[in-house]
């Protein structure tokens, strides 16, 4: 064999060698399912997280997980969104902070055949069929905390609300369907704060309404995130049981409170499980599948101190070693 004819094997059989290592590595490329998040910070986000991440895995998916960092930055989610498209993820999962800043991304997504799932809160855009969400009712919801108010309340009282992030989809319609719940009970709102979502703030903000309004009968908290703050700031005072916690969500730091007496009823959506659904209903789709249906609700749990210890966390909470 001549030098010139060696080369020329060896040259050939370099090429065949990265083309075969080539398409073994594409071969070995798993599917994407990306997931829009407003934020990861916080019980609630961690779970939901925590479940969706781990089902898509399951399912053979590999995931990305984009940040808005927090409810001010609908315009980042937007732009996440669309970065996702370019990605050409299988499916994508979000929370939308506010579902009609996401049309044309849900649009642009749907012109890519990407299907959009809302991940905790449905996605409703304008003129576009939604593909399918994993959540609970955020008005059902609501009203299940009037309900506790009026268990907490029966002979009536007034109420200090936490009432969520400012222009945040959920904390807005939770909150509209308590204060209409309430209507006729003998509750009287004496104070409604906004904030973002961060226990020393809702600390400092219930000191001050404790302080403003010291016969105040109960705090609403949009979220255990609000909850566990107003608890604190109740217990510094002295007066758990006195002022009473309604709140939503069950972390680990809502159960310590609610077990330390700071706080009175809870109403828990099964966070982990709507992630898992979620994911399950992306999978579906994204395998050209017709779910059974394309909306699920997730029902609730409503927990007060007697029972505190029968919660299937499961359902509820990520496990304390894993963070997003």
């Amino acid at each position: 064999m001549t030098p010139k004819s060696l080369i020329h094997r060896t040259l050939i059989a370099c090429a065949l060698g990265l083309f075969v290592a080539g398409s073994t590595a594409n071969a070995a490329e798993k599917p994407k399912i990306g997931i829009a998040m407003p934020t990861v910070e916080g019980d609630w986000y961690s779970a939901v997280l925590y479940g969706a991440e781990t089902e898509a895995e399951k399912l053979g998916y590999e995931v990305v997980v984009l940040d808005a960092g927090g409810f001010g930055h609908p315009e980042k989610q937007v732009d996440q969104i669309s970065n996702l498209i370019v990605q050409q993820v299988k499916a994508i999962l979000t929370d939308p902070i506010d579902p009609a800043t996401l049309d044309g991304a849900v649009r642009t997504a749907h012109q890519a055949g990407i299907p959009v799932i809302g991940l905790g809160t449905p996605v409703i855009s304008a003129n576009i069929q939604p593909d399918a969400a994993a959540t609970s009712s955020q008005c059902q919801l609501g009203e299940l905390m009037a309900d506790g108010a009026k268990r907490l309340l029966p002979n009536g009282g007034t109420i200090a609300a936490l009432a969520g992030p400012p222009g945040a989809y959920w904390a807005t319609e939770r909150y509209a369907c308590f204060v209409k719940s309430i209507a006729g009970a003998k509750i009287d709102i004496v104070a409604e704060r906004n904030s973002e979502e961060d226990p020393a703030t809702a600390l400092s903000i219930a000191n001050d309404l404790l302080q403003r309004f010291p016969k105040v009968s109960l705090f609403y908290a949009a979220d255990d995130t609000y909850g566990v703050g107003a608890g604190r700031a109740i217990q510094q005072a002295g007066k758990c049981g006195a002022v009473q916690v309604l709140m939503a969500g069950f972390g680990k730091a809502a159960e310590d409170t609610m077990r330390g007496g700071c706080a009175q009823f809870v109403v828990a959506q099964r966070t982990v499980l709507i992630g898992r659904t979620a994911s399950e209903l992306a999978d579906k789709l994204a395998r050209g599948e017709t779910p059974a249906s394309r909306l699920v609700e997730v029902p609730f749990l409503s927990i007060t101190p007697d029972h505190v210890g029968e919660v299937p966390l499961a359902d509820i909470r990520q496990p304390a070693d894993w963070k997003p």
